[in-house]
Formats: structure tokens, C-alpha cells, sequence
């Protein structure tokens, strides 16, 4: 059990991006002071931290010095190496701790880790060379896809082989390091699911979200996900397996596909909140930030994954701002945050919009119109 971590207390977070904008806003809402790691001086929660260490994630001395700051630390980015978690925690508590992050970072692991909790995954093999590719697609078969072994987002980039003749445009990919090449999944949907544990151990989970990609990048979500009963059951429990088996307090997810069979098979495990769920900021009741805030202090938290309205959540890139600030103006009911993004800024993210409907489609119909 985590000792309660008082209001008044300063939290320090390792990342700066939208996820950590977000937290920092709701633990300052609990009364909670927030330092913030990051190497970029304008990342996007630079503004609403109380300060800020500008350095490199892999930095050790300056994570020590984010420790030495803070009460209790917390990570919001995949580039933040697990292996520094062990000499932080010997300052402050860590209480996402290191198992969660250490499986979400690396493919492989995360795939020995899912297939020794028994649940579905894709046909895999772990790649060095042009020749395991070839050796690999014999029983993997095409269409298939190769990652980096590596989840960080600076890697998020993958390659898809539809035949022999896609094998030699891998080649720059085997550059970065070990890959995995991965069996394509006919997925209907790409649903995630969102749990928090508790400083007690006890397990609970938001809606299930759908998410949308553009351009292979994800733009939006939709939730609750539209699924039959059995399926969504299913993800639930699979969900709990896995949050059961890793040693966190915190907020982590999983992304899964859903084929037009039921059939379900984990795609990823993220080791802090993510994206498909920053329409929970907005929402009155609850949200994965507060809860991860909470939970990490010691506060007794428990999410639901109850919804009185279908919630679309689309994320709002930067050359898409003013399409935005002309809609804040005539869409009284749609939900906006900003991420304060200032000119020159590295990341594309400049806020989101969320929007409660009982028409769903009417909704993704007016959301396509205005900004595809």
C-alpha cells in the first residue's frame, strides 16, 4: 500500500507531452505542486508545470535531480529508460514502477509476457536480417508487417511486405536494432482499454475506446466502442489478466484488434494513460489523469466504465487550429482543450475536442466534414 502522498506535495513527471500537460493540470487541481522533465523548454506542459528540468529522458543525473525535487515520480513517455527507474526509487517512490514500463518498451518482451499470461497475439518472429526475413514469411506468411523491437515513439514508423519483392525496402528499418516482423491481423476495429490500479491492488477499467487512424496515425476516438457483448466481456478480462500480472499503481492500457470474427488479439501494452481516453479530461466525473494522480498519492480511486453519452474525441494537429478556433465559436456543446503550443514547437499536438452525442453518426459525419 502507497502512503498518502499529501496536497501540497510536488509530484515530478518524467516527459512533457500532451499526457503530461494533462496530469500536471489535474494535480494541480488536487493541490499538488508538478516539475516536469523534458528536453524541449517549450514542451507542452512546460506552462502549467511549476518548473521544469530541461534535459534528455536517458539522462540520468537529471532524473536524480527530478527525484531529489519531488515526492513521488511518475513516467508518461516510452523514450523514458526502465532501467533508471531502480536508482530514482531509492529517492522517491516510483509507484508505476519498472516491470510495467521495461514490457510496454520492448517488443519482444511484451510478447513473452502476453503469451505467458496466455492470451491471443499475432504470429511473430524476431528479425536481425533480410535473411530471417525471408526465412520468417515461409510460416508468417504475407501480407505481413515488421517493427522495431523498440515501442518509442521516435520508431513508431513500420513496414508493411505484401510480397518477396517488399523484403529488400526492410532493410533500413534492421539499421535501428532488432525488429519483430508480425503476421497481419484483418482487424474490424482497433478497440483500447484503460485500467487503474489502485494503491490496494484493486483493478478497475474505463469504457472501451475505438480508435481511428489517419494516414496510419492515430486522430481520434469513439466511446464507449461498438461491440457485441461477448466481445467486450472478452477485452475485459483479458484487460484484468494482464493488469493483474504486472506490478504497477497507475494507469497502463492495451491496444487490441477485433476481427469481424470476435476473435481478439493484443496488439500493445502502453505503461501510462493514453490518448484514445483524453476525452475523460474533459468529462465531469472522472478522468484516467485524476486517477492516475490519485492512485499514484496513495488516494483511494476507482474509475467506471459507464457513460451517459457516446464520446468522440478527435485530436487537434497544429494546422488544423484555426478550423478549431472557428468551431469553438459555433459549437456550444463541443468540448475544447488547447494545449497552449507556441510556434516552433516539435510536436503536432495542439489540443483535442470532445464531443458527448446520442447521434453518433451524425457526429463523425459533421467531424469528417469540417476537417478531412
Amino acid at each position: 500500500m502507497t502512503n498518502w502522498i499529501k496536497p501540497g506535495s510536488t509530484i515530478g513527471i518524467i516527459g512533457g507531452g500532451s499526457v503530461a500537460r494533462l496530469l500536471a493540470l489535474s494535480a494541480k487541481q488536487l493541490g499538488y505542486h508538478v516539475g516536469v522533465l523534458d528536453p524541449n523548454e517549450h514542451c507542452l506542459s512546460a506552462c502549467v508545470a511549476d518548473w521544469q528540468i530541461v534535459a534528455e529522458l536517458s539522462d540520468e543525473p537529471a532524473c536524480l535531480d527530478l527525484a531529489m525535487k519531488s515526492d513521488v515520480v511518475v513516467y508518461e513517455s516510452d523514450a523514458f529508460p526502465s532501467r533508471l527507474i531502480e536508482g530514482i526509487k531509492r529517492t522517491v517512490p516510483v509507484p508505476q514502477g519498472e516491470e510495467l514500463l521495461a514490457v510496454s518498451q520492448d517488443r519482444m518482451l511484451q510478447k513473452a509476457f502476453l503469451e505467458s499470461v496466455r492470451v491471443n497475439i499475432a504470429p511473430f518472429a524476431t528479425i536481425v536480417s533480410l535473411d530471417d526475413i525471408k526465412e520468417a514469411v515461409n510460416s508468417i506468411g504475407y501480407p505481413c508487417v515488421l517493427k522495431s523491437n523498440s515501442t518509442d515513439e521516435r520508431f513508431k514508423e513500420h513496414h508493411v511486405l505484401f510480397s518477396e519483392e517488399d523484403i529488400g525496402a526492410s532493410e533500413p528499418f534492421l539499421s535501428q536494432g532488432t525488429c519483430v516482423l508480425e503476421a497481419w491481423i484483418p482487424s474490424e476495429k482497433e478497440v483500447c482499454l484503460a485500467l487503474v490500479k489502485n494503491s490496494e491492488g484493486e483493478i478497475s477499467s474505463l469504457a472501451i475506446s475505438e480508435m481511428k487512424y489517419k494516414d496510419d496515425v492515430f486522430h481520434q476516438s469513439i466511446a464507449p466502442a461498438q461491440l457485441e457483448a461477448e466481445v467486450e466481456q472478452e477485452i475485459k478480462r483479458i484487460g484484468h489478466v494482464i493488469a493483474e500480472k504486472l506490478d504497477f499503481v497507475g494507469v497502463m492500457a492495451i491496444e487490441i484488434f477485433s476481427t469481424g470474427s470476435g476473435a481478439l488479439y493484443v496488439n500493445e501494452i502502453v505503461a501510462h494513460p493514453h490518448r484514445a481516453f483524453h476525452y475523460t479530461f474533459n468529462y465531469p466525473h472522472f478522468s484516467q489523469f485524476e486517477a492516475l494522480i490519485k492512485a499514484v498519492t496513495g488516494w483511494p480511486v476507482r474509475v467506471t466504465d459507464r457513460l451517459h453519452d457516446t464520446m468522440v474525441m478527435k485530436l487537434i494537429r497544429k494546422d488544423e487550429k484555426d478550423l478549431t478556433y472557428t468551431q469553438a465559436q459555433i459549437k456550444p456543446d463541443w468540448l475544447f482543450t488547447f494545449y497552449d503550443n507556441v510556434t516552433g514547437q516539435e510536436s503536432s499536438e495542439f489540443g483535442h475536442i470532445v464531443v458527448p452525442t446520442k447521434q453518433l453518426k451524425k457526429t463523425l459525419e459533421q467531424l469528417s466534414d469540417i476537417f478531412d
